[in-house]
């Protein structure tokens, strides 16, 4: 290896890391807006009788490595069937 200067792999990490602070922050920003969207479907749904949606099973799974932790959502809906059919 060569005499290269650490700051150099400082400073490189911390804009890294600042990226991934922003991207978090979008992430969560997103987050928040799908809750509002499927919220606003829920009550649309049930004001033009659409059929309701059960969910079938859902999977949450956290990877967790040095200051960053990743949380993985997967939730599968199949259509209720309707009474008689």
């Amino acid at each position: 290896m060569t005499n290269e200067d650490p700051q150099v792999y400082r400073d490189a990490f911390a804009e890294a890391s600042l990226e991934l602070k922003e991207l978090f922050g979008k992430i969560e920003q997103l987050n928040m807006r799908k809750e509002q969207i499927e919220q606003v479907v829920k009550v649309l749904g049930r004001r033009i009788g659409a059929a309701e949606v059960v969910p079938s099973f859902k999977v949450r799974k956290k990877t967790h490595l040095p200051g960053l932790t990743v949380v993985t959502r997967l939730t599968v809906f199949e259509k209720k069937e309707e009474a008689g059919k």
